[in-house]
């Protein structure tokens, strides 16, 4: 089994992380929370560290119990990820549009 990149949190653009320590977090212990804000804020080089990371696998494991992401990237990870909408949790439960 091929060894892990050494990346740290420190690796990520600064702006995904602004309000929590960064010193704090560590990729395994927090890789729900790095996948979430890499796929809602992250630029393309911090994508690309999150692939190197993790592996397509394991994101696409966790993509999938997100509680919430938004429209563009449900389309995305369904696309990239190939998971179908229907096994997303983010949208299973997004909200019903009101009509008012």
């Amino acid at each position: 089994m091929p060894l892990k990149p050494s990346y740290s949190i420190t690796d990520f653009s600064p702006h995904l992380f602004w309000d929590v320590d960064r010193k704090k977090l560590e990729l395994e212990t927090n890789k729900r929370f790095v996948i979430e804000r890499v796929l809602q804020r992250g630029s393309r080089k911090d994508f690309d560290l999150l692939l190197g990371y993790f592996g397509k696998e394991r994101i696409k494991e966790v993509v999938k119990q997100l509680p919430w992401l938004n429209e563009r990237d449900q389309a995305f990870v369904h696309v990239f990820f190939d998971i179908p909408y229907n096994e997303l949790k983010c949208y299973i439960r997004r909200p019903l549009s009101r009509n008012f």
